[in-house]
């Protein structure tokens, strides 16, 4: 059950940053756009570091933290 969640939620993740993304360059993104990205972002980051796996190098880790710093976003 909980890797059912996992996978659910995972999803439900990957959906919205698919979303989010490609809406970047649209002139009418909303401050509420781009934190909901910051949010996803910072999630994705939390699952990362809590589950450290073989692939994520500390360079993942610096392109996403500078990421989530950006003055763009």
């Amino acid at each position: 059950m909980l890797i059912m969640m996992r996978q659910s939620e995972n999803h439900t993740l990957h959906k919205n940053a698919t979303a989010r993304f490609f809406s970047l360059d649209n002139e009418s993104n909303t401050a509420s756009d781009r934190t909901s990205l910051v949010e996803v972002l910072s999630e994705l980051r939390d699952l990362l570091e809590d589950y450290s796996p073989a692939w994520y190098t500390e360079e993942h880790q610096r392109k996403l933290d500078s990421a989530l710093h950006s003055t763009n976003l």
